[in-house]
Order: C-alpha cells, then structure tokens, then sequence
C-alpha cells in the first residue's frame, strides 16, 4: 500500500464517471474536445497550440445523493484508501520543489494502489461531486480491480465512463462497454510505449529528454 498518490497536473479529470443522465451532455463535450484537439494540434505534431477545457455537466454525483461513507463501502474492499494525493508539474513530482499552483490533499478520499491505478473521488460536503480516475499500467490484474471498481460505484447511481484521452463514452452497466473500454486503454499503453521506444531507437534523446517524452514515458510508466 502506497501512503501517496502523485500524479502529474494534466491528468486531473481526463478519464470520468458521470451519472448516466447527463450522457447527452458528455457526448456534446466529448466530441467539441475532440475537434478542438485537431484544430490546435502543433504544426509540428507535438503538443498544442491551445488547450480546451472540458465542461462539467449540468448533475453530478451529488445530485444523486450518492454518500462518501457508501462509496467507500463499495471500494474498500477493492482499493485502499490513500488520503495524501498530489496533482502538480513534472519538476515537482521528480524534486523537492513544491508546485505553488499544484493540488496537495491531505484527507483525501482516493483509492488505489499508485499513480497508475486509483479512483478520485471529488466531495461536495457529505456527498460526492465527482469521480475520476487514471490507469497507466499494463498489468491485467491491476485492470480487473479497475473494472471491479467501476461496477461498484455504477451499482450505486448508473454511471457513464467518459475518456477525453480516447474520445470514448459508453455505459459502465454493460459488459460488452466495459470490455471495449479496458482493451482501447490497453492498447493505448502498447502504442505509447513503443512511440517511446521508437524515439530511443531513433538516438535523438539527450540528457535531458523534451518535455513532451519525459512527460509520455512519466504518464506510462516508462521512466523510473
């Protein structure tokens, strides 16, 4: 069990559960984020020239009246909680430097077992606002309690999954969304792995890798 969970400031929010209710509205946003990608993607194929921001639907959890103590009830078993969980730069995930406009949680309600597996739960009071998370690890089994985890939180308000890394939406009660799902996230983690091997191969690293590399190969567990 890991006592803290740090993960890199861009990943906040990008893959989502959302009440299944505001699935219209999520399909809207999912497809304005993803012509926004084409519209500012760097000439040079690398980074952006702008960033979309994604917006949050008109109900969230808490809408729902879904519980902090329910949701831990239900993924407990599944994950530990980790209640320090930090969201900042790359210099401040590698150093000792502290991000000024970084997340530093120290009660959080985050379950997991690292930076590339866990559940982010957002509170509102009592209740939960929001639920995000992260998977960045090949592993089978560490995506089966993903899985696990996602079903026991749609058992208790049906929830839509909403992936801005892959443009993906569909439903967390069906079996065969959920199998398309954790093999498009699969395959993602093959694809940036090799992009990464591919530009070792190429000998064009230098001491100190572009920021975007370093930052690919953080995100997947390609450097340690």
């Amino acid at each position: 069990m890991v006592d803290v969970i740090h993960i890199h400031e861009d990943a906040w929010g990008m893959r989502n559960l959302y009440p299944a209710s505001v699935r219209d509205e999520v399909d809207e946003d999912l497809y304005k984020a993803a012509m926004a990608e084409e519209k500012n993607r760097a000439p040079s194929g690398i980074g952006y020239t702008d960033i979309y921001v994604a917006k949050s639907p008109s109900e969230n959890y808490s809408t729902h009246a879904l519980s902090l103590e329910a949701v831990g009830i239900a993924l407990n078993p599944i994950f530990p909680r980790v209640r320090e969980f930090n969201a900042t730069t790359y210099s401040a995930m590698v150093g000792t430097e502290r991000d000024a406009f970084g997340s530093y949680e120290t009660d959080a309600w985050c379950f997991g077992i690292g930076a590339d597996c866990f559940v982010k739960i957002d509170a509102n009071g009592d209740f939960v606002k929001d639920i995000w998370f992260d998977l960045t690890t090949d592993d089978p089994d560490t995506a089966i309690l993903l899985r696990k985890a996602i079903i026991e939180i749609d058992k208790l308000v049906p929830s839509i999954i909403a992936d801005y890394y892959l443009n993906f939406l569909g439903s967390a009660s069906q079996g065969s969304e959920l199998d398309r799902y954790f093999d498009t996230l699969a395959e993602q983690h093959l694809q940036s792995k090799r992009a990464y091997l591919e530009y070792q191969e190429r000998q064009i690293q230098t001491a100190t890798a572009p920021g975007f590399f370093r930052k690919l190969a953080s995100r997947f567990g390609l450097l340690r």
